[in-house]
C-alpha cells in the first residue's frame, strides 16, 4: 500500500523533471520510517489479544464442563477471567501505540505534502485552488492514518480472528459452523454491496469538501471587500450551498456506515437463532455435549465482534483510499525543479543586456496570449521603465524574468544565460521581485525583511534601511518594533507594506530588481523617497519598473512600450515622445498619472 511517486513529466515540460519533482512518499517506507518497529509491536499485541479473546470461550467450556461434573472450576475459572482481562490490556496498549504511530505517519505526510504545495508553480496553485490544497494537507492527511491503523493492523488481525474463530466452531461442530457460516454469509454479500458503495461515495465526499475548504478561504481572503461591500449574506447563501453539497456528499455514506453495525448484528441473530434450533436437536440426539455447547455459543457471540471490526474497517479503508487517492493527485503534480549543478564561479554582469527577450509568447490556459512573440532588451544597469496598457503583459514580464511563469515559447536570457539553465534558488538570489500587491508573510517585520537574504541584516541595517523609505519611525513606534508581527491583530497599512516590501527588494545583494508598481499606494513624499532609494540603486543594478507614474516614466534610463497587440517600442522616454503615437497617446489619455 504506497503513496506512488510523482508521474513522469510529459515532453515539453519545463517545470519539472522527473528528477526534479519530489517523490510522493510510500506508506512502509516515508511515512512509517522509525515506526515499523511500533507497528509490528502493535499487531503482534492485537494478535495475542485476539488469541487471547479466543481462548476465553474454550476456558469456559472446561467451566461448564467442571460443573456438569461436580468438579472444582477455580483453575478454569481464573484462566477464564486472566484471558479476558489480558485481551483488553493488550488491546488497549496496542491502541495507544497505534495512536503514536498514526499521528506521526500524518506529522511526516504534511510535512511532505506542505514541502511540495510551496514548491508547485503558481498556474498550478492556482488551478488547483489554496483552500483545495488546505483540505488535502488537513482534512486527507487525518484520513490516512485510519488507512495506516486499519489497513495494516485492525482489518488484517480481524480477518485472521474471523478465520481462527469459525476453525475452533468446526472443531466443535462442523454442522452447526456451517450453518452459522451461512448466515454470515448473508451478511457479508450486504456489507460488500454497502462497501462498493461507499468506495464511490468516499471520493465525492472529499472533493465536496475541499470545494467548501476553497470558498472559505476565498471569502476570507478577500474578507475587507466582502465587509465594504456588504456581501456577507451572499456569501453565507454561496458557503451554506457548498455546506449542503458536503452534505449531501456525506450523509449517504454516514448513513451506510451505521447500517453496518445493524446488518452484522442481524446476521448474528440469525446465527443465534438457526444455531439454537439445530443444536437442540444435536443435543437431544446425544450429539453434542452441553459443555461444547456452551463453548460454541460462546465463541459464535465473539465472532460479531471481529465480523464487525472487518465490516467497519473496510468502511473507513474506502475513505482513507479515498485520501490517499487524493494525494497521488497531489505529489503527481510537477513541482519548479532547482535542477542541481556543478560550482560554478558567480558570472560577471553583462556589459549590455541584464534581460533578453526574444520572441517570447505567453498565454493563459483557454485565453488570447498576453504577449505575443515580443523581443526586448534591458540594459545591465540603470532604471528601465515597463510602461503600456492594462492587461498588456506589463507583469507577466517580470514574472517571466525570474520563472514564477513559463513561457510558452521564445528565449529569454538573464545576465547573459537563458533563463532557464539557471538553477532554480540561485536565479530568484539574483533577481529581487516585489509584486504588485507587495505581498508579505505572516510573521514579525524584523522576518519579513530578512526574506531570500543570504547573509542576514542586523537590526541596524533593517532600520537603515526603513529610514530610506520612511518607515523607521513607525516601526519604532509600534510597541515590539522589528518584532511586532504583521497579519494578524497588528498590521501595517497598504502604502506602509508597499514601502517595506520595497525595502526588503532594497536589502537583497541581487543583480536584478523588478518592482511591479511600487508607488501605487503611496502619497507624493512616500513616492518621492522610494523613487530616491530606487535611484540609487538604479545607479549600480538593473532595475525593471512597472508604473503608471509620468515622473518614474521621465527618470528612466531606458522605456519599453508594451502595446498589448505584439508590438515593442523602445527607446528614452523623451525619444519615444517624438517617434511614437502609442505612448504619445498612452500618456495624453491619462494611463499615466503625475506624481
Amino acid at each position: 500500500m504506497t503513496l506512488p511517486t510523482a508521474r513522469t513529466p510529459r515532453a515539453g515540460e519545463p517545470l519539472s523533471s522527473a528528477r526534479g519533482t519530489p517523490p510522493g512518499p510510500r506508506l512502509g517506507r516515508d511515512l512509517l520510517r522509525g515506526d515499523r518497529a511500533r507497528l509490528a509491536l502493535a499487531a503482534v499485541l492485537s494478535l495475542t489479544s485476539a488469541a487471547a479473546g479466543l481462548a476465553g470461550p474454550w476456558l469456559a467450556m472446561g467451566v461448564a464442563d467442571a460443573l456438569t461434573r461436580h468438579a472444582p472450576i477455580t483453575r478454569h475459572a481464573v484462566g477464564m477471567s486472566v484471558a479476558v482481562l489480558g485481551a483488553a490490556v493488550l488491546q488497549a496498549v496496542c491502541g495507544w501505540l497505534l495512536a503514536g504511530v498514526g499521528e506521526r505517519a500524518v506529522l511526516r505526510l504534511r510535512r511532505r505534502a506542505m514541502d511540495h504545495v510551496l514548491r508547485l508553480p503558481l498556474r498550478t496553485v492556482r488551478d488547483e485552488g489554496a483552500g483545495g490544497l488546505t483540505a488535502r494537507v488537513t482534512s486527507d492527511a487525518a484520513l490516512l492514518r485510519i488507512l495506516v491503523e486499519t489497513g495494516l493492523v485492525h482489518l488484517p488481525v480481524a480477518l485472521i480472528a474471523t478465520a481462527a474463530t469459525l476453525t475452533a466452531m468446526a472443531v466443535l461442530d462442523p454442522v452447526l459452523t456451517a450453518i452459522a457460516a451461512g448466515a454470515f454469509c448473508l451478511t457479508g454479500v450486504c456489507v460488500g454491496l454497502m462497501t462498493a458503495r461507499m468506495k464511490h461515495l468516499a471520493g465525492a465526499q472529499q472533493r465536496a469538501l475541499g470545494r467548501l475548504a476553497q470558498g472559505l478561504t476565498a471569502h476570507l481572503t478577500a474578507l475587507v471587500t466582502v465587509k465594504a461591500c456588504r456581501y456577507e449574506d451572499t456569501a453565507g447563501r454561496k458557503l451554506g450551498h457548498a455546506a449542503a453539497d458536503v452534505r449531501a456528499a456525506c450523509l449517504p455514506a454516514s448513513r451506510l456506515q451505521c447500517l453496518l453495525g445493524p446488518v452484522v448484528s442481524l446476521g448474528q441473530q440469525v446465527a443465534v437463532l438457526a444455531v439454537a434450533l439445530a443444536a437442540g436437536q444435536r443435543i437431544a440426539h446425544g450429539e453434542l455435549s452441553l459443555a461444547s455447547f456452551s463453548g460454541f455459543f460462546l465463541y459464535l457471540l465473539h465472532l460479531s465482534s471481529p465480523v464487525a471490526v472487518a465490516a467497519v474497517g473496510v468502511g473507513h479503508l474506502q475513505s482513507g483510499l479515498a485520501a490517499r487517492r487524493r494525494f497521488d493527485h497531489l505529489f503527481a503534480l510537477p513541482a519548479e525543479t532547482d535542477r542541481t549543478a556543478p560550482p560554478t564561479p558567480r558570472p560577471a554582469r553583462p556589459a549590455t543586456a541584464a534581460v533578453v527577450f526574444h520572441q517570447v509568447s505567453f498565454a493563459h490556459p483557454g485565453g488570447r496570449p498576453v504577449l505575443d512573440r515580443v523581443s526586448f532588451h534591458v540594459p545591465a544597469t540603470g532604471l528601465t521603465a515597463l510602461v503600456g496598457p492594462s492587461g498588456a503583459g506589463k507583469s507577466t514580464v517580470l514574472t517571466l524574468i525570474n520563472r514564477l511563469a513559463q513561457p510558452d515559447r521564445g528565449e529569454i536570457r538573464v545576465l547573459g544565460r537563458p533563463a532557464g539553465d539557471w538553477p532554480l534558488g540561485e536565479l530568484r538570489r539574483r533577481t529581487a521581485y516585489v509584486d504588485q500587491r507587495s505581498t508579505l508573510v505572516e510573521g514579525t517585520i524584523r522576518e519579513n525583511l530578512r526574506l531570500g537574504l543570504t547573509q542576514p541584516a542586523d537590526d541596524e541595517e533593517l532600520l537603515d534601511v526603513l529610514e530610506t523609505v520612511g518607515l523607521r519611525e513607525t516601526v519604532l513606534a509600534l510597541p515590539r518594533g522589528l518584532g511586532t508581527p504583521l497579519g494578524r491583530a497588528q498590521d501595517l497599512s497598504g502604502g506602509q507594506r508597499q514601502r517595506l516590501a520595497v525595502a526588503r527588494a532594497l536589502l537583497a545583494a541581487s543583480d536584478i530588481v523588478l518592482l511591479d508598481e511600487p508607488h501605487s499606494q503611496l502619497d507624493g513624499v512616500s513616492a518621492q523617497r522610494v523613487a530616491l532609494a530606487v535611484d540609487r540603486l538604479a545607479a549600480t543594478r538593473c532595475v525593471i519598473v512597472t508604473s503608471h507614474r509620468l515622473s518614474t516614466v521621465r527618470n528612466a534610463r531606458h522605456v519599453i512600450l508594451l502595446d498589448g497587440d505584439g508590438a515593442v517600442v523602445t527607446g528614452s522616454h523623451e525619444h519615444l515622445l517624438t517617434t511614437s503615437g502609442r505612448y504619445r497617446a498612452l500618456l495624453g489619455g491619462g494611463a499615466m498619472s503625475r506624481p
